[in-house]
């Protein structure tokens, strides 16, 4: 008797565990980020110089608050550096605009630094615009590449600069793979498509309570 009743509490156990995960995945949605953009960056010797570069201050930005400015070093030195404008409003077009903004740089050059401006970059100021970067260059670990993370507001346009940090030209024609996804919010939720009804906060909570009732029902029945 002992065992069928084991068995019993095991299968009611069972059923309300999944009706909780359900209702979990329901109400909190799967953290899916939606990729707007990927391709490579490549600094050429053909590319144009600025002078000084930005500090690696090994603090990555993130959506808890704006990244005060690093710093300029070697202001006197050439780099060189590329950009890639990236028009966030068209690039999420069918979607609700969700300007938290993820960046994954896959690189494991240190003679390379990437970091984000809103339109225009200015060389010759780099501090204007300045929105972050990573802190360090590099993926800091083999296969696990670097990221970090901006509030681009809208209908703005996210710069992307990649510069050398070292003036040997070692930076030169090092390849980094890079990928950009876009969030509603900084609890990675999937941004919205545009036909997609926004749930109401009273939706969630009558859907809250229809699940306990349905465990309440599971434990009835037992």
């Amino acid at each position: 008797m002992k065992g069928f009743a084991i068995m019993a509490f095991l299968r009611k156990f069972r059923s309300c565990s999944l009706l909780l995960i359900a209702g979990f995945f329901l109400m909190c949605g799967l953290a899916e980020a939606t990729v707007i953009y990927t391709d490579t960056m490549t600094i050429t010797g053909a590319d144009p110089t600025q002078l000084g570069r930005i500090s690696r201050n090994g603090v990555p930005s993130d959506w808890s608050g704006p990244k005060a400015f690093p710093g300029v070093i070697n202001t006197t030195a050439s780099y060189h550096y590329m950009t890639l404008d990236l028009d966030l409003v068209a690039l999420e077009s069918g979607f609700i605009y969700g300007g938290f903004i993820q960046i994954d740089f896959d690189s494991t050059a240190t003679t390379t630094f990437l970091s984000a401006y809103l339109k225009p970059y200015d060389p010759s100021n780099l501090a204007t615009n300045y929105l972050g970067d990573p802190g360090s260059s590099g993926n800091p670990f083999p296969g696990d590449p670097l990221y970090f993370q901006v509030v681009v507001p809208s209908p703005d346009h996210l710069v992307l600069v990649l510069n050398e940090t070292t003036t040997d030209g070692s930076g030169l024609g090092v390849s980094g793979g890079l990928t950009v996804e876009a969030f509603s919010d900084t609890e990675y939720t999937d941004l919205i498509a545009v036909s997609t009804p926004v749930p109401e906060p009273g939706t969630w909570a009558l859907l809250a309570c229809g699940m306990a009732v349905l465990v309440a029902r599971r434990f009835r029945r037992g």
